[in-house]
């Protein structure tokens, strides 16, 4: 399809390929404007079927003008020889993209990632539609910052009918409502549980409901089987924990109503702590391009509300909510002796007696406190020892409770679904596999909440190998500091930052690392029995893409460390930096008297030509 023009459309680049269709950059011949094309895939565009379809996303989309939903153009009908929709084009990476990028999230970046989606939602329900498959995958980040909620491709709309379903489930598996798993009526609350179990996602780096084929994570989600969030994530802001939970409840009268009163909660969440994303310093952008200095601004931050905030539940007589927040202040100062001494003074201690030193002893009175007070201290086990286990980190445990309230009886609404040619197979990264057990990485007390390498204050031994059984092997990247996943014979079973080890038979076992800032990377190697197993490879970091946007001309002048490279014209608009992708880039652009710069420091962006 490249080179080819598509009625008013040039197709210049392929950025993406899913199950129904793939993805190309293009230009309007006439406008000049860049956009993206959606060219249903040939082998399907000769079903009927399936270009009505495709051609219900673009009735889905086409009147969805916000600012937080990829906005469609054009659409090419159902009779054209080619297929196709055209949407606005968005330079920046998928959300899915960016957690392979810097892993889990603190809670606020989180929030204001949950609540440009809600709004998106909420707009999206309003005018009768229904998303079905939100994921990290259909979430763009824009390289403004703004977040993109794409891909209606399986939407229904609200007023229309249930008709016979034959069978094959429609969407991605761990993403899916326990309703919709079990293929019966959805209303809005079905994508609220979708937007549950991705805030899971980005606090722990962990999906909520797993299992090792698609049959064991739906029989999960309808039972209500996982872990809670704040125990994969017990440092996290309490306020956003709740959110979570109650999104998740396997009933869905127990969860938010509308979209709007998430988008309402998730802002609460964020003003509770002080913390105002158009300030300077702590906008969504700035996290995602620098995300280590805005941690540690926001943990500077968060020392002074948190106290304040503490103090003031307090003075009203919530001192519940006072524990909360000072909990979370603990976690990342431990030894500040004003709020250990205001944890104390929440209790009657005896006179004679000197104050309990040290967080572990303090938190006891504390939870004695809340369990006198019959309000149970949940937030407080957050930093109780736990006895040692070994754990698979992304194995749900037990069931967990969640908050219930009794809201106001919703619409039902009944969703209509044309089942697909083929039955949609879950992405390899839903699917856990038991037979090859990830080892937890070994956990220390943490001192920080906003530090994706800290983990739970356990104490957990590493694996002794048993003679005959599977034995410890760890994986690492020599020439890089790049997160990759590890994929043995098909499966994943290992990364190379935090869940670095898996536990392999003995045998010979052929593997690759694969990360989208990395070529594959296949390696084979044998397991001796008994003895643990360390892998270290050395990889090939992919280039780094600079685009140029719509605003630069292009007869506008480039230069790379201040070399000149050619025009934007002649550079397609795009260039490429093999050598030294990971370093630190300086990109000029220069329009005229005019010159526009940027740094590029390992991630692929856009230089944008305005003041």
């Amino acid at each position: 399809m490249i080179g080819s023009v598509l009625d008013k459309y040039e197709v210049l680049q392929k950025v993406g390929e899913g199950g129904m269709a793939t993805v190309y950059r293009g230009r309007h011949t006439t406008l000049g404007r860049d956009v993206a094309i959606k060219i249903l895939h040939p082998h399907l565009s000769a079903s009927t079927r399936n270009r009505k379809r495709f051609a219900r996303e673009a009735r889905a989309i086409e009147h969805l003008k916000h600012p937080n939903i990829l906005e469609i153009h054009d659409y090419s009908g159902t009779d054209a020889d080619e297929c196709y929709i055209v949407t606005e084009y968005v330079t920046g990476d998928t959300l899915a993209e960016t957690m392979n990028r810097l892993g889990k999230m603190p809670s606020e970046p989180a929030a204001m990632i949950g609540h440009d989606l809600a709004l998106a939602l909420d707009f999206a329900h309003r005018n009768g539609v229904l998303h079905r498959d939100l994921k990290p995958d259909n979430v763009m980040i824009r390289d403004d910052g703004t977040v993109k909620l794409m891909d209606f491709g399986i939407a229904r709309f609200l007023d229309e009918s249930q008709v016979t379903m034959t069978g094959a489930l429609v969407g991605s598996p761990a993403f899916m409502s326990p309703e919709q798993a079990r293929e019966g009526d959805l209303d809005a609350r079905s994508d609220l549980f979708s937007l549950g179990t991705l805030l899971f996602f980005l606090v722990t780096g962990h999906l909520p409901f797993a299992g090792n084929n698609p049959s064991v994570i739906l029989k999960n989600i309808i039972e209500g089987n996982r872990t809670s969030v704040s125990e994969l994530a017990p440092m996290m802001s309490a306020s956003f924990a709740d959110i979570i939970e109650r999104l998740l409840a396997s009933d869905r009268n127990d969860r938010f109503n509308t979209a709007a009163e998430v988008a309402d909660a998730l802002a609460a969440c964020l003003a509770e702590v002080g913390v105002d994303r158009s300030v300077p310093g702590f906008s969504l952008l700035e996290y995602l391009v620098q995300p280590e200095p805005w941690v540690r601004r926001l943990e500077d931050h968060l020392r002074a509300s948190l106290l304040q905030g503490g103090k003031v539940a307090r003075d009203r007589g919530d001192q519940l909510a006072a524990l909360r927040l000072w909990n979370r202040l603990l976690s990342i100062d431990e030894a500040n002796e004003e709020v250990l001494a205001l944890v104390a003074g929440l209790h009657t201690v005896s006179p004679a007696s000197e104050p309990p030193r040290g967080r572990y002893a303090i938190l006891a009175v504390a939870l004695a406190a809340l369990i006198a007070l019959g309000t149970g201290g949940g937030a407080l086990f957050y930093w109780a020892p736990t006895s040692a286990r070994l754990t698979p980190a992304d194995a749900p445990p037990a069931e967990t409770s969640v908050s219930s309230s009794t809201p106001a009886a919703p619409v039902e609404v009944v969703p209509v679904e044309d089942p697909p040619e083929t039955p949609i197979d879950p992405s390899p990264s839903e699917v856990s596999q038991p037979s090859l057990v990830k080892v937890p990485a070994m956990m220390r007390p943490p001192r920080s909440p906003l530090d994706p390498s800290r983990s739970l204050p356990l104490a957990v031994a590493p694996p002794v190998p048993v003679d005959g059984g599977p034995v410890a092997v760890t994986f690492k990247v020599a020439n890089s500091e790049v997160f990759a996943e590890v994929w043995c014979d098909g499966k994943k079973v290992a990364r190379t930052r935090g869940d670095n080890t898996a536990l392999l038979t003995p045998g010979t076992w052929a593997c690759t690392y694969k990360s989208p800032k990395i070529f594959d990377e296949a390696f084979a190697f044998e397991v001796d029995a008994g003895a643990p197993h360390e892998e270290s490879h050395t990889v090939r970091l992919k280039p780094l893409l600079v685009r140029f946007d719509a605003s630069c001309g292009d007869t506008c002048r480039v230069s790379i460390d201040g070399s000149g490279v050619g025009t934007v014209g002649a550079l397609a608009r795009s260039v490429e930096i093999g050598e030294r992708p990971d370093e630190r880039h300086r990109i000029e652009v220069t329009c005229g008297d005019h010159t526009f710069a940027r740094d590029f420091d390992g991630m692929s962006g856009a230089v944008a030509c305005t003041p």
